[in-house]
């Protein structure tokens, strides 16, 4: 009878918990979207922003255009804004002896009822050491989008410096 009470009792328990599946609110009064809440997304985001972690501090030039789209569109920690391609990954490496780019946290998010295009908020320390020896070390906030295809196609940055 004890057996009973105590799966009937947590059966009642479990219908009462009110499991969060949708947060914040998506503010944009001329998006269709407009007042729609964010959802987790789990369309593979997070395993590919791990790969692109170990790439990217390898700067391994393949890996790292294999998971960008043919355009992504930067804007920068300063707050400028251009459109690198996948050919642009050598260049861009080619300043630098050694990146050290160390994820804090990753979360995958969408627009509640879209398209499974999504977003990637991601907090992390980065250092990067120049060819000159000029050390650049930052606390960096960053949003990647995910296009339909799974490739990301824009990037937005900020950061604060470390003391």
């Amino acid at each position: 009878m004890k057996k009973v009470l105590f799966i009937i009792a947590m059966a009642v328990s479990m219908t009462q918990m009110n499991a969060q599946t949708e947060a914040g609110k998506y503010l944009d009064a001329t998006s269709k979207y407009n007042n729609r809440p964010f959802v987790f997304s789990n369309r593979g985001e997070t395993e590919a922003i791990l790969k692109l972690n170990a790439a990217y501090n390898k700067m391994d030039v393949a890996t790292c255009a294999s998971l960008s789209a043919n355009k992504v569109n930067l804007t920068d920690f300063d707050g400028n804004k251009e459109v690198m391609t996948q050919k642009d990954w050598e260049a861009y490496f080619a300043q630098y002896k050694s990146l050290n780019w160390e994820i804090h946290a990753i979360v995958p998010i969408r627009i509640k009822d879209t398209d499974p295009s999504s977003g990637v908020f991601v907090v992390a320390t980065e250092t990067r050491v120049s060819k000159d020896g000029t050390v650049w070390k930052k606390e960096l906030n960053e949003f990647f989008m995910f296009n339909l295809d799974m490739k990301i196609d824009a990037i937005s940055q900020y950061y604060q410096g470390v003391k």
